[in-house]
This record gives structure tokens, sequence and C-alpha cells, in this order.
């Protein structure tokens, strides 16, 4: 493994010294490194990633999937399993514009985002929010957090997977921010610790053939209350805050939580009529989905 680390280091200072010497290929930068969204790959379909520029270099982070670059569109990889429910793995793709992606890689069989513009899936610093001329720093953000949490929920949409449960408490607006505050639970004895989280708004299925469009959001907040351990038995509560958008009935907004260490994962949909109900803050009715 330390090889291939090294191979792709390498790979990155032969770019910047190609520049330098003229070639058509940008000087590495600080923003060389960067990472995406989880990609699912399956047996019996082909998963597309299309890159902003050409594909140099591909590492696996096992031979159980398998990466081609197509040759008369460089900057398109195929992905395909080379085993059914291989174990998640990651994936390390040097693109001709300095930069080195890494990529989460597990198995699904659906066809929801087969096709994925990578470009749409590199997470973004927000943009900084105007109010009444004024930018709503970090320090008036967490003071909102508090505010959330300190609210009573009205929502009960969750989900459940691995003995993981994540509940929808809230969505709540101030200052031309969107809450959304979540509850997670561990019915497990073992401990959950949060790694990557996923945010997304996509089509909703229109059926099993039917390609999926998705787009990426960051979040300007994101405040766990005790930290992102989850203990065994135990519950935690995640604060997450977009500037203010909405999404129409075609579309849903996904909340992915990942496992570090491990390959427990909980995702929930948010559906465009339940972001229609957000209440500002201290003006709260109980809503039954």
């Amino acid at each position: 493994m330390m090889n291939k680390a090294m191979l792709l280091i390498c790979t990155l200072l032969w770019l910047g010294g190609a520049y330098a010497q003229g070639q058509n290929v940008q000087a590495i930068s600080k923003e060389a490194l960067v990472s995406t969204c989880p990609v699912k790959v399956g047996w019996d379909h082909t998963t597309a990633l299309v890159f902003p520029a050409k594909v140099l270099s591909v590492d696996r982070g096992h031979a159980q999937i398998m990466a081609k670059v197509e040759r008369k569109a460089p900057n398109l990889l195929y992905l395909k399993a080379g085993k059914r429910n291989f174990i998640t793995t990651n994936l390390h793709v040097v693109t001709a514009d300095a930069k080195l992606y890494q990529l989460i890689v597990s198995y699904g069989e659906s066809l929801a985002g087969s096709t994925i513009n990578i470009s749409d899936r590199i997470s973004m610093a927000p943009k900084p929010l105007l109010l009444s001329g004024q930018l709503v720093d970090e320090e008036r953000l967490n003071e909102l957090a508090g505010q959330v949490l300190e609210q009573e929920g009205f929502f009960s949409k969750s989900s459940r997977k691995y003995w993981l449960q994540i509940k929808l408490e809230g969505i709540f607006q101030s200052d031309g921010m969107l809450f959304f505050r979540l509850r997670l639970k561990n019915k497990s004895p073992l401990a959950f610790s949060a790694d990557e989280l996923c945010f997304s708004i996509k089509d909703r299925k229109q059926g099993k053939h039917t390609s999926v469009r998705e787009q990426y959001l960051k979040p300007a907040l994101q405040v766990w209350e005790n930290g992102k351990e989850l203990p065994g038995h135990g519950v935690n509560t995640l604060v997450l805050g977009f500037p203010q958008f909405t999404i129409s009935d075609r579309k849903l907004f996904e909340i992915g939580v990942m496992e570090d260490n491990g390959d427990r994962e909980i995702s929930l949909e948010v559906k465009g009529k339940n972001m229609l109900k957000a209440r500002e803050l201290n003006d709260v009715e109980h809503i039954n989905d």
C-alpha cells in the first residue's frame, strides 16, 4: 500500500515538473487532494465516472473492482465489480489537471448513479450568506445551532439499517438558513464512529432502468451534540445548516452517514413537502410527517 501511495505522489510531482517544462498540464495546487462522495459499483452493470480532465493513473484498493479508461474519451473511467458483494474499498485517480481524487467504492446493484459527473461531486466551500448587508459568520451559525438543539422536535421521519436508526426531528429556518436536526440511535453493542457525511439532491426513481441524476451539497454548518462517536446502545444529535433551498416533488434530499473503519452506513431521504414544513426557530408545532 505504501508503494502505491508513493507512486501516486510521484505522479503528482511529475505533473508539476511537466508544467514547469512548458507542457499543457497545470501545476500542483494546495487543492490537489479532492475527496468525493461514495460510488456504488455492481456486477450486472457498468458505472461511468466523468472527470474534468484526462485520467492519468488509477489505483484500486483491491482487485475486486475493475477499472478501465475509455481510449477515445480519456476523461471517462469505467468501473465494474469483479466479485459480488465485495468489501468496501477506496479508489485514487490522478488527472492531467494535477488533481488526486479519492473515492469510496462499495457494492450495489441499483442503476441509480451509474453515470456520475465527478465535477458535481467535488465538495465546494459554501458561498458567504448576506443578511442585511452583513456576513453570517461562524459565531452566528453556532448560536443558531444551539437554538436548534434546544427546540422541541416535530417530525418523526426515520430510517433503520445495521441496527442503526436516523430520525429527522425537525427542520428550522432563520437568517436565510435551513437547519435539519437529526437524532442517531445505535441499537448495537458496537460503537459507531461517523466518518464521511454525504448530502445530495437526486431524482426520485421512475423505473428499474431509469438513470437518476444527483447534485451534491456541502453544509455551511455541521454540529454534533456529543462528538462524532455513537457508543453502543447510545444516541447522538446532529444539526446541519444549509443556505435555504427547496426541491420539487420529483426530487429527494438524501442525507448519508458512513462509518469510520467499518462498512456500516445509513441514509435518510427528505421530501420536498417535508422541507416546506420548516418552522421559524421558537415557532414549532408537532407534525406527523
